[in-house]
């Protein structure tokens, strides 16, 4: 190749690689260059149960030299799911994303109750920013339903206890509810329902929300000593639910103490001693343990029993006592009160005895003799003397 023609490809080369230079460097920059404005969540698939809510949180990462500002929007995995699009706490719309910086915004989304069992997709738009797929793993299959629940629903007492059971009625429903209270005692027993402090017969509770209930039982006096079942149920005309509480009776505790013939008032001389029999009864429908014989009596008299201890009586059966009282040898005539109680640890009955103390006939028999010793020496005198 001569001079001229390499100086001519020269020439044409330079020509070319200028012409390319010049159009790169007045070539206009995109406003949005592909990677410059982007979505991101760590977690795009989440799980949750029919009626539980959960949230992604979205960043808005701005790569570009200049804001980006994109209005957001979403697709809905279908009817019936409730989703709300914030940032900073408030329902959002549109965003403006400053240069090298990120805005976050939160997507929340509640499960519907009616919902099946599976995979559902969620879309975030966000223009400029690109669109975000995200996944919801539906754990089971989704129901209309109430629940009502008892913390405690088996309780024991006796006849003449109060029950108190702690309830928790739950709507599951998509929508607010009344719910009517009702329970099945047995007859003669008395059930009411209170909530807040206050006795209600119905309540109404917000979708996907709770409500405290109690219920109080008091049994009849005559209930018997057995397990009673009670069904409680929260009902209205789309819904409802029930719960079965149980009440185990085990008996009520009485008892009676007596005189075995019912008189409550007896005699005795001063210093003399009387002899009660008296009846232990159990009145109640539990056994009774460790009764105990006792007493109050005025000073310097004394009371003993026989037996002083009854280990048990069953109910219904009596246990027949022996109190000997003793009178002070210094009482005077008159009335007196000795008390008298049977206790157990469950229950105590008392017996007031009215005793009434009388001279002694001994006495009257010697005053009596006195006089007639008296009268007898009276006569000899005279029979001795009286013709003098």
């Amino acid at each position: 190749m001569n001079k001229t023609g390499f100086k001519k490809g020269l020439s044409l080369v330079m020509t070319l690689l200028t012409a390319l230079g010049l159009t790169a460097l007045y070539a206009p920059a995109p406003a949005s260059a592909a990677g410059t404005a982007k979505l991101y969540t760590p977690y795009v698939s989440l799980s949750a149960a029919p009626g539980e809510s959960i949230s992604y949180d979205v960043d808005l990462i701005n790569d570009a030299d200049a804001i980006q500002t994109a209005g957001l929007s979403y697709q809905a995995p279908g009817q019936g799911w409730k989703t709300d699009l914030t940032a900073g706490g408030h329902p959002v719309s549109e965003i403006a994303v400053k240069p090298k910086e990120t805005q976050t915004v939160s997507l929340s989304v509640l499960v519907p109750f009616e919902v099946a069992k599976g995979s559902y997709a969620l879309q975030l738009n966000a223009g400029a920013f690109g669109s975000l797929s995200l996944k919801i793993n539906v754990t089971e299959q989704g129901t209309y339903k109430t629940e009502l629940s008892a913390e405690q629903p088996n309780m024991e007492g006796h006849s003449d206890s109060t029950f108190t059971y702690n309830l928790t009625l739950a709507n599951r429903t998509a929508s607010k509810q009344q719910y009517a209270l009702t329970a099945e005692p047995p007859a003669g027993w008395d059930a009411r329902f209170s909530s807040g402090g206050n006795n209600v017969t119905a309540v109404d509770i917000e979708p996907n929300a709770t409500s405290s209930i109690t219920l109080t039982l008091t049994p009849s006096e005559q209930a018997a000593a057995e397990t009673y079942k009670i069904p409680v149920h929260a009902a209205n005309s789309s819904t409802s639910a029930s719960v079965t509480m149980e009440a185990v009776i085990t008996g009520t505790y009485g008892i009676d103490f007596s005189t075995s013939n019912q008189v409550l008032s007896a005699n005795v001389t001063a210093g003399g001693t009387r002899t009660l029999e008296l009846q232990v009864k159990n009145s109640g429908t539990a056994e009774l343990t460790n009764v105990n014989l006792t007493n109050t009596a005025p000073t310097d008299w004394e009371v003993t029993f026989e037996p002083k201890t009854i280990p048990s009586i069953k109910a219904g059966e009596s246990v027949p006592v022996t109190a000997t009282i003793r009178s002070s040898d210094k009482s005077l005539s008159g009335d007196y009160v000795v008390g008298l109680t049977a206790q157990s640890a469950e229950k105590s009955a008392d017996a007031a005895i009215r005793m009434t103390v009388k001279t002694s006939v001994l006495w009257g028999w010697i005053g009596v003799l006195i006089i007639l010793v008296v009268l007898a020496g009276v006569y000899w005198l005279f029979r001795k003397y009286g013709r003098r």
